[in-house]
Parts: C-alpha cells; structure tokens; sequence
C-alpha cells in the first residue's frame, strides 16, 4: 500500500513538469521518494493553486483519489477543482 500511494504521489507530480517550476517539482518528488508523501502531495496543490495552474477533470480526479488515498483533509485540494463556465 505505501509502496502504491509513493508511485500515485510521484506519477502526479511528474504530471506538471513543463507547467510548474521544475525545483519545485525536483523537491516534491525527493519529498515523496523518502516517505513523505502527504507533504509533497500539500506543496503541490498549493503551487497549483498559487500558480493557477489549469487542471483538466481528470488530473483534479487523479488529485482526488491520491489525497483520498492518504486520507487527508479533502480541503487541501478541493479548491483545486477545474471551475464549469
């Protein structure tokens, strides 16, 4: 089970490379290969957030099931959801 929230954490990182700042996402996943997923999951929404990164349903999906996964707070990335026009 760790060993699936660790590769789902790093898969949705890697997900951003060209539309967040690659330090950024160098450290996330540096975050998460040592154990500390919910961590790296948090900064990553947060510099989404930040950096009002366009989500597709599917990626916000994917953010859903990962923090789902870690059992966090759903409103560490709720605010993430893609807005309908």
């Amino acid at each position: 089970m760790e060993n699936a929230i660790q590769n789902a954490t790093i898969s949705l990182i890697k997900r951003f490379r060209g539309r967040l700042d690659d330090d950024c996402l160098n450290d996330y996943q540096s975050t998460a290969e040592h154990g500390e997923w919910g961590v790296a999951f948090e900064n990553l929404c947060d510099q989404l957030f930040e950096f009002d990164i366009f989500l597709s349903q599917q990626e916000f999906q994917t953010i859903c099931e990962v923090g789902e996964s870690m059992k966090i707070d759903r409103q560490r990335w709720s605010f993430l959801a893609p807005q309908k026009n």
